[in-house]
């Protein structure tokens, strides 16, 4: 009992990772309402797989709950500093990369407009790599 920390001993969350926690929620969101952007407009809606865009609603309607539930569990575990929450940062630090990767090589051809792929990648890359770089250098303080 004496090596577990309570929540009040634990060290504070700290800015990065209360901002990460509030974005995932929000990424979380997003996957929640896949099926209803696709419905909206099929050109820009629709949950992206390992590089696969799915199109249907039905697809959306299924994956994309799928995808928010485990957001939802990694914003979870970042906002109350638990260290299971390590592992799932490190696959969601491979995933978002391999699969930006593999979506933007099966895209056609065409005009990229490379600042927003710059500052997509940036943000994109932050939030997995960066959360999950930031809370194995801060393992300490999780519980």
């Amino acid at each position: 009992m004496a090596n577990e920390m309570s929540d009040s001993a634990r060290a504070p969350r700290g800015w990065f990772l209360t901002a990460m926690t509030v974005l995932f929620v929000v990424l979380a969101l997003s996957d929640f309402t896949k099926a209803l952007q696709f419905a909206n407009n099929p050109a820009v809606g629709g949950l992206v797989v390992f590089g696969h865009k799915f199109h249907g609603v039905a697809h959306n309607l299924v994956l994309g709950p799928l995808f928010g539930v485990v957001l939802l569990i990694y914003a979870h575990g970042i906002w109350n500093l638990r260290a299971w929450v390590i592992p799932l940062s490190i696959v969601y630090a491979f995933y978002v990369p391999y699969n930006l990767v593999l979506f933007w090589y099966q895209q056609p051809e065409g005009p990229r407009p490379i600042p927003f792929i710059v500052i997509y990648l940036a943000i994109a890359l932050t939030g997995s790599i960066g959360t999950a770089i930031y809370l194995a250098y801060h393992r300490e303080r999780l519980g």
